[in-house]
Protein backbone atom coordinates (compact mmCIF):
# COMPACT_ATOMS: atom_id res chain seq x y z
CA UNK A 1 0.00 0.00 0.00
CA UNK A 2 1.29 3.31 -1.35
CA UNK A 3 2.04 5.92 1.84
CA UNK A 4 -0.36 9.36 1.02
CA UNK A 5 1.67 12.34 1.05
CA UNK A 6 0.22 15.24 3.69
CA UNK A 7 -1.52 17.85 2.32
CA UNK A 8 0.84 21.33 2.16
CA UNK A 9 -0.96 23.97 3.99
CA UNK A 10 -1.45 26.77 1.24
CA UNK A 11 -0.35 29.74 1.80
CA UNK A 12 -0.57 33.64 0.96
CA UNK A 13 1.50 36.30 -0.48
CA UNK A 14 1.59 39.98 0.14
CA UNK A 15 3.63 41.79 -2.72
CA UNK A 16 4.93 45.45 -2.58
CA UNK A 17 6.75 45.68 -6.14
CA UNK A 18 5.89 49.43 -7.01
CA UNK A 19 9.40 50.00 -5.94
CA UNK A 20 12.78 49.20 -5.08
CA UNK A 21 13.57 46.79 -2.17
CA UNK A 22 10.86 44.52 -3.64
CA UNK A 23 9.41 43.32 -0.31
CA UNK A 24 6.94 40.15 0.25
CA UNK A 25 5.27 38.43 3.29
CA UNK A 26 3.92 34.73 3.28
CA UNK A 27 1.03 34.43 4.85
CA UNK A 28 -0.76 31.23 6.68
CA UNK A 29 -4.15 32.24 8.75
CA UNK A 30 -3.87 35.91 8.61
CA UNK A 31 -0.52 36.41 10.17
CA UNK A 32 2.87 36.81 8.87
CA UNK A 33 5.29 34.06 8.86
CA UNK A 34 8.05 35.16 7.08
CA UNK A 35 9.35 38.12 5.06
CA UNK A 36 11.58 38.92 1.68
CA UNK A 37 13.32 41.69 0.60
CA UNK A 38 14.74 41.64 -3.10
CA UNK A 39 16.95 45.07 -4.09
CA UNK A 40 17.30 45.62 -7.85
CA UNK A 41 15.37 45.13 -10.90
CA UNK A 42 11.96 43.92 -10.94
CA UNK A 43 12.41 41.53 -13.50
CA UNK A 44 15.18 39.69 -11.25
CA UNK A 45 13.19 40.03 -7.99
CA UNK A 46 10.11 38.47 -9.46
CA UNK A 47 12.90 36.07 -10.78
CA UNK A 48 14.24 35.15 -7.50
CA UNK A 49 10.77 35.05 -5.39
CA UNK A 50 9.62 32.51 -7.82
CA UNK A 51 12.71 30.68 -7.66
CA UNK A 52 12.67 31.02 -3.95
CA UNK A 53 9.21 30.03 -3.11
CA UNK A 54 9.93 26.46 -4.79
CA UNK A 55 6.97 24.30 -4.65
CA UNK A 56 5.24 26.25 -2.37
CA UNK A 57 1.41 25.75 -2.21
CA UNK A 58 -0.05 29.43 -2.89
CA UNK A 59 -3.77 30.06 -2.78
CA UNK A 60 -3.75 34.02 -2.91
CA UNK A 61 -1.56 36.71 -3.58
CA UNK A 62 -2.90 40.42 -2.18
CA UNK A 63 -0.27 43.16 -4.12
CA UNK A 64 -0.05 47.11 -4.54
CA UNK A 65 -1.38 47.73 -7.90
CA UNK A 66 0.68 50.85 -7.91
CA UNK A 67 0.85 53.80 -8.37
CA UNK A 68 5.16 53.73 -8.94
CA UNK A 69 7.09 52.35 -11.18
CA UNK A 70 5.66 52.43 -14.55
CA UNK A 71 7.50 49.50 -16.15
CA UNK A 72 7.41 47.36 -11.96
CA UNK A 73 3.85 47.89 -12.47
CA UNK A 74 3.18 46.42 -16.05
CA UNK A 75 6.15 43.31 -15.09
CA UNK A 76 4.22 42.67 -11.80
CA UNK A 77 0.58 42.60 -13.49
CA UNK A 78 2.03 40.51 -16.17
CA UNK A 79 3.70 37.79 -13.64
CA UNK A 80 0.76 38.03 -11.21
CA UNK A 81 -1.83 36.91 -13.85
CA UNK A 82 0.33 34.58 -15.44
CA UNK A 83 0.39 32.42 -12.19
CA UNK A 84 -3.57 33.09 -12.00
CA UNK A 85 -3.65 31.54 -15.13
CA UNK A 86 -1.65 28.72 -14.79
CA UNK A 87 -2.10 27.75 -10.84
CA UNK A 88 -5.26 28.92 -10.28
CA UNK A 89 -4.06 31.59 -7.92
CA UNK A 90 -6.60 34.04 -6.33
CA UNK A 91 -5.17 37.87 -7.10
CA UNK A 92 -6.46 40.99 -4.86
CA UNK A 93 -5.39 44.34 -4.84
CA UNK A 94 -5.16 47.91 -3.60
CA UNK A 95 -3.25 51.24 -4.51
CA UNK A 96 0.65 51.10 -2.79
CA UNK A 97 -0.74 54.26 -0.24
CA UNK A 98 -2.03 51.14 1.68
CA UNK A 99 1.46 50.34 2.03
CA UNK A 100 3.01 53.42 3.50
CA UNK A 101 0.67 54.96 5.52
CA UNK A 102 -0.62 57.52 2.82
CA UNK A 103 2.64 58.94 2.13
CA UNK A 104 4.02 60.56 -1.35
CA UNK A 105 5.54 58.16 -4.02
CA UNK A 106 8.22 59.08 -5.97
CA UNK A 107 7.48 59.64 -9.60
CA UNK A 108 10.07 61.07 -11.38
CA UNK A 109 12.53 64.03 -10.48
CA UNK A 110 10.36 66.46 -7.66
CA UNK A 111 7.21 64.78 -8.90
CA UNK A 112 5.54 62.91 -6.72
CA UNK A 113 2.12 60.96 -6.11
CA UNK A 114 -0.27 61.74 -3.34
CA UNK A 115 -3.70 60.91 -2.62
CA UNK A 116 -6.13 63.94 -1.47
CA UNK A 117 -9.49 63.32 -0.92
CA UNK A 118 -9.68 59.48 -2.34
CA UNK A 119 -7.79 60.74 -5.51
CA UNK A 120 -4.39 60.28 -6.28
CA UNK A 121 -2.19 62.93 -8.05
CA UNK A 122 0.93 63.97 -9.22
CA UNK A 123 2.53 67.25 -7.86
CA UNK A 124 6.11 68.84 -7.33
CA UNK A 125 7.16 68.10 -3.70
CA UNK A 126 11.12 69.77 -2.99
CA UNK A 127 10.83 67.67 0.58
CA UNK A 128 8.34 65.33 1.12
CA UNK A 129 8.19 63.38 4.01
CA UNK A 130 8.15 59.92 2.76
CA UNK A 131 7.20 56.59 4.77
CA UNK A 132 8.87 53.42 3.72
CA UNK A 133 6.52 51.08 2.69
CA UNK A 134 5.81 47.95 5.09
CA UNK A 135 4.18 44.50 4.95
CA UNK A 136 0.88 44.17 7.28
CA UNK A 137 1.75 42.34 10.65
CA UNK A 138 -2.44 40.90 9.76
CA UNK A 139 -4.04 40.41 6.45
CA UNK A 140 -7.46 41.85 6.38
CA UNK A 141 -8.83 40.42 3.33
CA UNK A 142 -11.29 43.35 3.17
CA UNK A 143 -9.02 46.05 2.72
CA UNK A 144 -8.46 44.63 -1.46
CA UNK A 145 -10.83 44.41 -4.16
CA UNK A 146 -10.46 42.33 -7.10
CA UNK A 147 -10.30 45.15 -9.75
CA UNK A 148 -6.38 44.35 -10.47
CA UNK A 149 -6.04 46.69 -13.54
CA UNK A 150 -2.55 48.23 -12.84
CA UNK A 151 -2.83 52.16 -11.31
CA UNK A 152 -1.01 53.76 -14.52
CA UNK A 153 -0.84 57.51 -13.43
CA UNK A 154 1.28 59.29 -15.87
CA UNK A 155 1.17 63.45 -16.59
CA UNK A 156 0.14 64.40 -20.44
CA UNK A 157 2.46 64.23 -22.80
Amino acid sequence: MRKSMPMQESSDLVLISTSSPILCGIYQNGECVKTLSYEGKTLDALTQLYSDLGDMKIARVFYAKGPGSFTAMKLTHIFLQTLQITQDIQLFSVDAFYFNHASPIRAFGNQYFIKEGGEIVLKSLENPSKEEFTLPKRLVQEDFGTCNEPLYILPPV
